[in-house]
């Protein structure tokens, strides 16, 4: 006997799922484990569906040779059928969209996916087999996903949530019976409970957090109460709502959260609770309602992270200065690491501060050859890593202290900058402004943003664990480790980027090493670079030690040296691309956006870190271009400015053609090509791969006819790799004349077997073309089968008539693979001496294949013994 069941106390997602489940086991038995939220009861009893459910007293546990698990893993959560897990022969399958525990049931078939609600997985299984639903079976799947996802709005809601709601629409789910189960109107009883609920109820403030737990007691036992948290919590705008209902003999506990750093399912463990981060319940016996509460705030005490240190605000490592240096050596240390304060070392140990206003009125007075020691400061105030932020705050304001030193055993450990100190301050002052006025914010500030919660539910649950581990290794060594650039970036858009950079503040080798060690992975190092790449058996990503770089002169590489994370992002090239998210376990999950990259995500904005960016690097104005067509932002008026000034001042023309090649290969394949090209032409950037370059309407179609053909080639799943961008690059060129080709080639120092294979296949596409008009079967495959795939590709692309590109297609599917069937040794047993004559037979034989002479072995052995007579 199959049977579907779901955890106790289930909800519209729990239903939905055993709905759903049922159109996959159609001989299972549905059977509840225990009671059922109060709006299911309502739903099932007013609503004329013809569900049948089983009762759990009629069922024979020994029958029951497959066990279904929808919206549930923990054994403690569904009832009595607990006793029967390792009843020998049990075959059990599991449906969820909660990552695996520890304790968790484990299954035959587990399929186990983030998104935010089972019903979700669901209702995509259903759409992609297209197994028929009904308007009432979407309305039920439809309530599942409104319930689960906060009708849409939680926080864990995904893209596949709101595309299985739409499709549920689509298939008649009724929006008006959602609403009314959904969204209910408390009935006396429940308004007398949530008055007292909120009557007798403590507010909490544990490191900002706003934690509300409020308590009542009845008689009898209530069955839902959840939806009541959501109003509690909402009416009182606070951060956290715990709801300790006494009943009967037992105490029922209730606990949602919007705050990232506080998840109600680990804070409710001990209690025995289970559920969501942000949602999550327990039912307890013999305990009162104060031991509940001061159990509930010990363990907030533990979780909720402390009140940050200097070590938490810190910038490090810091570029430092030793104390006999001269001052025109401090003064070009700080322009070439573009900091205003240096510290003075003398004999490995801190000993004070010297700035740029000091250096620079030295450097006046005619002191460049004199000792830094002469005119630093050394009475600054410093601060440990342990040092409070608050004193720190109180200092820097009262002394007027700009900088101050973070000191560990007389060594420099980091420093604080008045922007650390502001960007603090800032973050803590939003903090309390809501506390105390209980103002709700339209928009949480970027500052100090917490992405654990999104980490989990974009990242493969392998990915997250080795985030995890990476920042426990990293405590082991005392570093500061990050995920950074463009898989941060990714993740504020809304997508998953499995490209993924770590960064180590310290030496990212040594910690790649120990990584690598505990994953059992290959690490692959490259020490004058300081980078790693860990291999596992799934994944690879790269490890970095934080670096800063500066330029000798404009376009040339660059000169890297170690230097601080924030230091490491401004080196990069546009603010989306600056973010970085903390790793440790203190601080998992927090978002460090030093430059205003999360605004520009939400404004959809490309902009650029500094106005000596493109003069350093040039490439950037293609990357710029890349960028923007890519994920459809617009490129700031300052960043178009900047890249005409680099433009009018010939930047370009230093530029490594090498670095162009490689721009304009990304430029083509991750992006819309013509509009890309469009947007160089606009910005006069095509004259630096060649004068003569332009967008014609020539090239546009060809562009567009390029696309269709690669599509339609890859659609035929033919094995061959094709170089897709050369294929557009042959476009680009290809109404140039051929020595300007050759020049454009040059300029991009594409590689010599590239170049030859794009200038042949422009030429022989453009031979190719003008014969096969009208042309045989035979005639396609001489005039095509010399040429390589990407200018076969090209012909098609740039054929005006239909007959062409019919000629090409047909000798792609077919005409290519003919070849005669009989072989050597046939030849030898027919009585033919191995010789040339073997070419000119089986050269007969092909054309004669190709002309349909001969269809079959016998045909050949035929053809050839009629033909050529022994």
């Amino acid at each position: 006997m199959d049977v579907i069941t779901t955890h106790i106390n289930a909800d519209f997602d729990a239903l939905a799922s055993m709905v759903a489940a049922r159109k996959y086991y159609p001989d299972a038995v549905l059977v509840f484990p225990g009671s059922q939220e109060k709006s299911v009861r309502d739903f099932l009893s007013t609503s004329h569906i013809t569900l049948e459910f089983k009762k759990i007293k009629d069922l024979n546990f020994q029958d029951i040779t497959r066990l279904i698990l929808v919206d549930v893993k923990s054994p403690d959560r569904i009832g009595k059928f607990s006793e029967i897990l390792n009843k020998a022969g049990l075959v059990i399958h599991i449906y969820d969209h909660h990552p695996f525990s520890e304790k968790d049931i484990r299954g035959q078939k587990e399929i186990i996916e983030t998104a935010g609600a089972t019903t979700t997985i669901f209702t995509e299984m259903l759409r992609n087999d297209k197994i028929l639903i009904s308007h009432v079976e979407a309305t039920i799947l439809m309530l599942g996903i409104y319930e689960e996802t906060g009708s849409l709005i939680f926080p864990s809601t995904t893209v596949r949530d709101i595309t299985a709601a739409a499709y549920l629409l689509k298939k008649g789910a009724n929006l008006n019976i959602v609403s009314s189960f959904i969204t209910k109107a408390l009935n006396p009883e429940e308004l007398d409970l949530m008055n007292e609920l909120v009557h007798f109820s403590n507010d909490y403030v544990i490191n900002d957090i706003r934690i509300k737990i409020a308590k009542a007691s009845r008689d009898r036992y209530i069955g839902d109460i959840a939806f009541l948290a959501h109003k509690i919590r909402d009416m009182e705008d606070v951060d956290v709502v715990f709801l300790l209902v006494s009943m009967e003999d037992r105490l029922q506990i209730i606990a949602r959260s919007h705050m990232p750093e506080v998840d109600v399912s680990e804070i409710l463990l001990p209690l025995g609770g289970g559920g969501h981060p942000q949602a999550s319940s327990a039912t307890v016996r013999n305990m009162s309602l104060e031991e509940a509460e001061n159990e509930i705030i010990t363990v907030l005490k533990k979780k909720i992270h402390p009140t940050r240190t200097a070590k938490d605000i810190m910038t490090s490592p810091v570029k430092t200065i030793t104390w006999n240096s001269t001052i025109s050596t401090a003064g070009k240390y700080l322009t070439r690491y573009e900091v205003n304060v240096l510290p003075v070392i003398k004999q490995n140990a801190y000993y004070g501060l010297i700035t740029r206003e000091e250096v620079e009125k030295a450097l006046f007075h005619g002191f460049g050859k004199s000792r830094i020691i002469e005119f630093c400061t050394t009475d600054a105030l410093t601060a440990t890593p342990s040092t409070p932020v608050n004193v720190i705050e109180s200092s820097m304001i009262e002394q007027n202290q700009r900088f101050m030193p973070v000191l560990e055993n007389s060594q420099i450990a980091g420093a604080i900058t008045r922007t650390d100190l502001l960007r603090s301050m800032y973050e803590s002052l939003l903090r309390k402004d809501r506390i105390i006025t209980h103002e709700r914010l339209t928009e949480k500030p970027s500052i100090g943003k917490n992405l654990s919660l999104i980490l989990k539910s974009k990242f493969p649950s392998k990915i997250f664990d080795i985030l995890k581990l990476a920042g426990v290794v990293a405590d082991e060594f005392g570093f500061q480790v990050y995920i950074v650039g463009g898989s941060v970036r990714d993740l504020l858009r809304g997508e998953a980027n499995l490209d993924i950079d770590i960064v180590v503040e310290a030496d990212g080798i040594a910690f790649a090493h120990a990584l690598g060690k505990k994953l059992n992975a290959r690490v692959k190092s490259h020490k004058r670079f300081g980078t790693a790449v860990v291999v596992t058996d799934d994944f690879k990503f790269d490890v970095a030690t934080s670096r800063t770089e500066y330029y000798e002169s404009p376009a040339a590489l660059p000169t890297v040296e170690t230097s601080s994370i924030k230091k490491d992002l401004y080196r990069r090239d546009f603010t989306i691309n600056t973010m970085a998210v903390k790793l440790n376990p203190d601080r998992f999950g927090q978002l460090f956006d030093f430059f205003g990259g999360q605004r520009d995500i939400k404004e959809k904005t490309i902009r650029i870190l500094h106005n000596l960016s493109f003069i350093e690097d040039p490439t950037r104005a293609f990357r710029a271009i890349r960028f923007s067509e890519r994920f459809g932002f617009k490129i700031s008026k300052h960043t178009i400015n900047l890249i005409k000034t680099a433009v009018r001042i010939n930047l370009f023309d230093k530029l490594s053609g090498a670095r162009m090649y490689d721009e304009l290969n990304l430029l083509f394949l991750e992006t819309e090509p013509i509009s890309a090209i469009k947007r160089l032409e606009e910005l006069n950037l095509l004259q630096f791969i060649h004068q003569h370059l332009k967008v014609t309407k020539i090239l546009e179609d060809t562009f567009k006819s390029i696309q269709e053909t690669y599509a339609w080639f890859k659609l035929l799943f033919f094995e061959e790799e094709i170089n897709k961008s050369h294929l557009f690059l042959m476009s680009l060129i290809e109404e140039l004349t051929l020595p300007e080709r050759k020049e454009a080639l040059q300029r991009l120092q594409v590689p010599p077997k590239a170049s030859r294979g794009i200038l042949d296949g422009i030429e022989h596409s453009q031979t190719a073309l003008t014969k096969l008009q009208h042309a045989s079967q035979k005639e396609i495959y001489y005039i095509l089968y010399p040429l390589n795939i990407q200018a076969i590709l090209f012909t098609m692309a740039k054929a005006q008539h239909k007959e062409q590109k019919k000629a090409v297609s047909l000798f792609l599917t077919t005409l290519r693979n003919i070849r005669p069937e009989l072989k050597g040794e046939d030849l030898q047993k027919m009585g033919y001496t191995p010789g040339p004559l073997y070419k000119k037979i089986f050269t007969a034989i092909l054309d004669a294949r190709l002309e349909r002479q001969v269809k079959s072995r016998e045909d050949e052995i035929n053809f050839v013994r009629e033909r050529f007579k022994i």
